[in-house]
């Protein structure tokens, strides 16, 4: 199918791509704009920072390449992913009489820059790149010191131990210095002739390493780099999407969960928020990534990015990172105790609950301490902020007034539900000892939290929406949602659910996406569209509210995949906040077009319920193989043929382990419905014909639906 997927909404170049293996501490930021490419890095190394601490590594380098024609840069440049989705650039420079291709990736020794120069004019023409960091004392060229030394390579001279290669250029023709700085490889070629050189950021490597370095085998290691990547997105669960630009950005920003993850302090490997104004680990965003890839069934994945996280505790019980950059966020618990669930729920690995459960329940003993705190009369009268966790810290724009520091419902949201899943831990796990104190404080907290927020919501006219301070409306609308989904303390159809998303609907960007929900009043963070509102959207069976929001989130990405964390709201802002690659929005795109495809509800499983409606129109196979699910690993496929109105397919549930019951949304155009289904297939169609319901599905099961004229209710 054609795909909707165009970027429309793409802030101003720069746009960031980082290439690096997966897990790498090697990182390489690639800034793209139009007529050349910035290469930047550092050469510190996280494991040397204090765990968890907001310190980042300083970008030490960076490099311009800037491709010419006949002495002229190109006017116009364009990049994307190397097949669609993989961290590796394609960065292309073309006009009639030539083009200019560089191919950037991250190889086990070295950044590597694949040159292609091809002349597709009538005559002979000059190709060239430039190599250069103009104006800087460091790198230096020894080819402009003295004259016999080596003129394609640049030397750290400074900043460094002054032999320190930071850049070599190879294959071209001729290499003149045209600068202190910088070199310029040049190609001269006839009509329909290509040539191919490289351009080397070696990791580690010297003067002396310089006759091995040109005698390497690069084209070798580049094709190593680009299979390792293809090998990682090859495993756990497949999605089939028809729609190619979300096929490739699903793809896209599950590599990227890769390229933010790396080693740190203490033998810990962590994933990171950013590549690099927040490449320093947390318990916020890792562990949404934790959750992500528990439901793609790469477990092992999973655990290693919640270690760090889970070892983050005081000895007083606090789980909310005391000694790191989330301290005095009271929602973090709440994130950990998620990814606990999540785990157990998917793997079913009851030694892995096992030894979470202390600290689950350290924890919940620890929040009842400080709730303890706020539980105090004022004139007689409980406050709003009764029984809630006390001051803290909010982040994600929430404010208390103009004060960063106060009672935020968002976090309280999350720390109940980590009372909740200490109480569902202990009744899995059999702890009859400690069940009956965990579970009072967490009714107890509960009943006082809903008590804060009835009291608390804000009134709008014909309906009341979820500040972030109970009784305020200062600061962000970020987690509101939350009381939704993931945290489960109000139900879908509840009016303050409905209330907030009125709400937040009535102040929508140009592109389709939410207002202040995040640090910008005016801006929008991409990711919590996603994660906030198109996740309380599928919750609430409104699948095609969730998959608009996809396509809009998408759509305000740049043609690499990727987002910095806040922006403002129209086409082609220069308004960027935070990190230019940041985590948040890849992780909520991989985990919206999961639950679009599979979600559980209850004892419940839904598939398809968030699939766009142009996927099954367009007559090409939608699904997913491998899903894992809270029943064990779930696959499907579907596909509707308009020309004997029919849909056809498969669902395969384990032979002996399943859920209570399946539901399959058949999203058929508008105007269609599903009038009957094959007897054999077990299953009976919805009483609004929008799809197919099985009562404890198990094993195989093959289904051909009959569609016909007159809207699904």
């Amino acid at each position: 199918m054609q795909s909707r997927v165009d970027f429309a909404y793409a802030f101003a170049p720069p746009h960031r791509l980082t290439v690096a293996r997966p897990d790498s501490s090697e990182k390489t930021l690639l800034d793209l704009q139009s007529g050349y490419l910035r290469l930047a890095w550092t050469t510190d190394d996280l494991r040397r920072f204090p765990l968890a601490a907001f310190a980042t590594p300083r970008t030490d380098w960076d490099v311009r390449l800037q491709p010419e024609l006949d002495g002229h840069p190109f006017a116009h440049s364009t990049w994307r992913r190397l097949d669609g989705c993989l961290p590796v650039l394609e960065n292309d420079y073309r006009d009639a009489r030539g083009a200019v291709r560089l191919q950037v990736a991250g190889g086990a020794t070295a950044a590597i820059v694949r040159v292609e120069v091809t002349n597709t004019g009538d005559r002979t023409h000059q190709f060239s790149v430039c190599c250069e960091r103009p104006g800087a004392l460091a790198p230096y060229n020894p080819g402009w010191v003295d004259p016999a030394a080596d003129r394609d390579v640049l030397l750290a001279g400074w900043q460094d131990r002054a032999d320190r290669v930071v850049l070599l250029g190879l294959g071209g023709e001729e290499c003149a210095v045209v600068s202190a700085n910088g070199f310029r490889l040049t190609w001269n070629l006839a009509p329909g002739e290509q040539a191919t050189g490289w351009v080397i950021r070696p990791y580690r490597a010297y003067a002396a390493d310089l006759p091995g370095l040109r005698d390497h085998d690069w084209a070798g290691e580049l094709a190593a780099a680009v299979a390792e990547w293809r090998a990682l997105l090859a495993r756990g669960a497949q999605v089939r999407i028809p729609d190619p630009g979300v096929q490739q950005g699903f793809l896209a920003c599950l590599a990227d969960l890769y390229i933010m993850r790396e080693p740190v302090a203490d033998g810990y490997l962590a994933s990171v928020p950013g590549t690099e104004a927040y490449r320093a680990p947390n318990s916020g965003e890792p562990l949404v990534v934790s959750v992500a890839l528990d439901q793609l069934g790469r477990h092992e994945d999973a655990a290693i990015t919640q270690r760090l996280c889970f070892d983050l505790q005081g000895d007083d019980g606090c789980w909310d990172d005391p000694q790191g950059w989330g301290h005095l966020m009271w929602g973090l618990s709440g994130f950990k105790a998620w990814a606990v669930s999540e785990h157990y729920r998917l793997t079913g690995d009851r030694g892995a609950l096992e030894e979470a459960f202390p600290r689950l329940a350290a924890a919940s003993r620890w929040r009842e301490r400080q709730r303890a705190r706020t539980r105090v009369l004022v004139d007689g009268q409980r406050p709003l902020t009764y029984g809630l966790m006390p001051r803290g810290f909010g982040d994600c724009g929430l404010k208390n007034d103009d004060d960063l520091y106060g009672v935020f419902l968002p976090h309280n949201f999350w720390a109940v539900f980590a009372d909740r899943v200490a109480v569902e831990a202990a009744e899995a796990l059999g702890k009859t000892e400690e069940l009956p104190e965990l579970r009072a404080i967490y009714e107890t907290a509960r009943a006082d939290l809903l008590q804060a927020l009835e009291a608390g919501a804000i009134p709008a006219e014909g309906y009341r929406w979820i500040p972030g301070v109970p009784g305020k409306t200062s600061g962000s609308r970020w987690g509101a949602l939350n009381a939704l989904f993931p945290c489960r303390l109000l139900p879908a159809d509840h009016e303050l659910i409905t209330g907030t998303l009125r709400h937040l609907e009535q102040h929508l960007s140009p592109g389709g996406l939410h207002v202040n929900t995040g640090w910008m009043p005016d801006g929008m963070w991409v990711a919590i569209s996603l994660d906030n509102v198109a996740e309380a959207h599928l919750v609430r069976g409104e699948g095609d509210v969730a998959s608009e929001l996809l396509y809009a989130a998408l759509n305000h990405g740049t043609p690499l995949y990727t987002w910095c964390e806040e922006r403002g709201q129209v086409a082609g802002t220069d308004q960027c906040s935070g990190d230019r690659q940041h985590l948040w929005t890849p992780v909520a795109v991989v985990r919206c077009v999961r639950d679009c495809l599979v979600m559980e509800e209850g004892e419940g499983l839904h598939l398809a319920r968030g699939a766009a409606r142009g996927w099954l129109a367009s007559g090409e196979p939608v699904g997913i193989e491998g899903a894992a699910t809270h029943f064990g690993p779930v696959s499907y496929t579907l596909q509707y043929d308009p020309g004997s109105a029919r849909v056809t397919g498969r669902v395969c549930f384990q032979a002996d382990r399943g859920p209570d019951w399946a539901v399959l949304h058949l999203r058929l155009p508008a105007g269609l419905r599903v009038a009957s289904v094959s007897a054999e297939s077990g299953a009976v169609v919805l009483p609004d014909g929008s799809g197919l319901r099985w009562e404890a599905p198990r094993g195989e099961l093959r289904f051909t639906a009959l569609v016909a004229e007159g809207s699904a209710r």
